[in-house]
């Protein structure tokens, strides 16, 4: 009798004790009685004071014991609340049916999915806030930079060398010239064939004794004042008279279209006659042209 009071007190005892009261409603599903089961569950997750491994153990059961009831929605989503807070919990197929092992990993896999997807969207979301800043902080430099330009004075007009070094020209020039040391003056006229900054003309010497030659100029700089360089040759036919020699002068243009012309010669010539034309002739001559081009 002493040892039957002794067991009933350790009964009772065993029962008033927190830990077993809170597995409770795991004896009631191992013994199959789902209905209280659910209830004592319900009541074990409410409770504050339920430890985060019991409270696993609590939903998993509750789980099981809607499961077990027909409940299979019900079972769905406390499976899926325990993927979100313990994801790492594996449900042993000794303890539970297949089909709830099933509905288990079912859920899992639901629960990762979502998941993923969260993730992938705060990705997505990152990406087109780090490109708005990008977007933001290139219209706010192109801001500065038209800002800066508008303050700047707007460069001046350069004539561009490579420009007129394609440019044509096509100019006929009238001149007059004389020879100091021979104290004599006449009127000429060439055409002058330009490319760039190299031309050549063909030329004419009005006079009782015509003459006539041709240049090779070479223009140096650019605008509207250009130096120019250049080899002449010369023939006298009525005096027998041939050579060449150099030229520099100037090539000036006040106008479009309009050049005007300042050259100084030196020339040797063969001359058969010296006493009807001498052989080193000296001239300047000074003209004006027309751009036909």
């Amino acid at each position: 009798m002493r040892s039957a009071v002794l067991l009933f007190t350790g009964w009772v005892l065993l029962a008033a004790l927190p830990a077993h009261a809170e597995l409770r409603g795991v004896l009631l599903y191992e013994r199959g009685d789902y209905a209280r089961a659910r209830k004592t569950l319900e009541e074990d997750l409410r409770s504050s004071k339920l430890s985060k491994e019991d409270r696993v153990k609590a939903r998993l059961y509750l789980a099981a014991a809607l499961h077990a009831s027909g409940a299979e929605e019900a079972a769905r989503i406390q499976l899926e609340e325990l993927a979100l807070t313990a994801p790492a919990l594996q449900v042993d197929p000794i303890l539970f049916p297949p089909d709830f092992v099933a509905l288990a990993d079912k859920a899992r896999k639901s629960v990762d999915a979502q998941r993923q997807e969260t993730e992938r969207k705060r990705q997505d979301e990152e990406r087109q806030r780090l490109e708005a800043e990008r977007q933001r902080l290139e219209a706010e430099r192109l801001a500065r930079e038209q800002a800066e330009n508008s303050s700047k004075p707007p460069p001046e007009d350069v004539p561009s060398v490579s420009a007129e070094s394609k440019q044509v020209q096509l100019r006929p020039e009238v001149f007059g010239f004389v020879d100091p040391l021979g104290k004599g003056w006449g009127l000429g006229g060439d055409v002058t064939l330009g490319l760039g900054s190299v031309d050549v003309n063909a030329r004419v010497l009005l006079g009782e004794n015509p003459g006539f030659g041709a240049e090779v100029g070479l223009l140096l700089g650019s605008g509207s004042v250009q130096p120019r360089l250049a080899l002449r040759g010369t023939a006298v036919p009525g005096s027998k008279a041939y050579g060449g020699g150099a030229v520099a002068g100037l090539r000036l243009a006040p106008a479009n279209r309009l050049i005007l012309l300042v050259d100084v010669g030196a020339e040797y010539l063969s001359v058969k006659d010296t006493t009807e034309y001498r052989s080193f002739v000296l001239t300047s001559s000074a003209g004006v042209g027309f751009d036909l081009l």
